[in-house]
């Protein structure tokens, strides 16, 4: 007799074993960039990342899921969003003194050397 509970099917569990662990390897792989890990345990999470991009890369481009995200979220649906309109530039204020010179907005206050002797 079958329990009465929702199954999903072999291959979307794999999927989501899959995502979960290209996630985890690109965290590793940034901890690494940050001095947390070691450069084999980034060589490992490196080769975890290059046969999930190569695997993708057989599928069929209009069929490939999107790629997982850290926060476990749905990717937004960018199309669906309005655009707002675009906030008003601000003035900015004048720059003066060393700001300014270091900007090359203003002649540097030297005294030029006179011709006169």
């Amino acid at each position: 007799m079958k329990s009465g509970r929702h199954r999903q099917p072999k291959m979307a569990i794999d999927q989501d074993a899959r995502d979960q662990e290209a996630v985890r390897a690109f965290r590793e792989l940034s901890a690494y960039f940050k001095g947390r890990r070691t450069e084999r345990e980034a060589r490992a999470a490196l080769k975890i990342l290059k046969a999930f991009i190569r695997e993708r890369e057989r599928v069929d481009p209009a069929k490939r899921p999107p790629l997982p995200r850290r926060d476990g979220k749905p990717a937004p649906n960018l199309s669906a969003r309005k655009k707002s309109p675009s906030k008003r530039a601000r003035k900015r204020p004048q720059r003066t003194g060393m700001a300014a010179e270091a900007a090359g907005e203003r002649e540097p206050n030297v005294p030029t050397p006179s011709t006169e002797e």
